[in-house]
């Protein structure tokens, strides 16, 4: 509601939202406000879990039906999804055919620039993408993740794109008593705000 509002209204204005959190929710608000003011959008998703499932622990809001409450808003073939390394397989298998996915990785982003064209997009990075022994401060981590050079080198292959806004989510500092986490998720904020500021 709030977010949904707040964002179309940024959106109406020519401003690009930007989004920080916190519960990978925030997604789905930016994502409604988006579409409908934007045909055709799409949508590119950095993440060590699907968030595909229609439920969890019997809510259908939760961070791990996000990505499934996008599609229901967007429908097959306008999600991509990078290092993906985690997933029930009841979402896994009901998504196979539905959204493009690449595992562990995001060796493929430059093909999905290509296949997005001049197409909207809203870009959300989870950053348990990333792998813990480079973040550890998030709540759900999974070994096998991104470097932080690949998951800057992939999102810096997106500049240029028709990027209309974008989330970076999931840092949690507590677990994290270092700080490196945090310097590491800024680090990432900075440089997402710098390729797509149109600068």
């Amino acid at each position: 509601g709030e977010i949904e509002s707040f964002v179309g209204k940024l959106s109406g204005d020519g401003r690009m939202p930007c989004m920080i959190g916190g519960e990978h929710l925030v997604t789905l608000g930016a994502v409604r406000a988006l579409a409908s003011g934007c045909e055709n959008l799409r949508v590119v998703h950095f993440d060590a879990h699907a968030d595909m499932r229609d439920e969890y622990m019997g809510e259908k809001l939760s961070h791990a039906t996000v990505m499934r409450r996008v599609w229901d808003i967007l429908g097959d073939g306008r999600i991509y999804q990078f290092g993906i390394r985690s997933g029930c397989r009841d979402e896994l298998e009901w998504s196979e055919n539905r959204v493009a996915r690449e595992f562990f990785a995001a060796s493929g982003i430059g093909e999905a620039a290509r296949e997005i064209g001049r197409d909207p997009i809203y870009l959300t990075v989870d950053l348990d993408v990333l792998d813990p022994s480079q973040f550890p401060g998030t709540g759900t981590p999974e070994a096998g993740g991104m470097s932080f050079g690949d998951l800057l080198g992939a999102i810096l292959e997106m500049k240029g794109l028709n990027v209309k806004g974008f989330d970076i989510c999931e840092l949690s500092p507590h677990y994290d008593q270092s700080g490196a986490s945090t310097a590491l998720a800024c680090k990432i904020l900075r440089e997402m705000l710098l390729a797509f500021s149109g600068k």
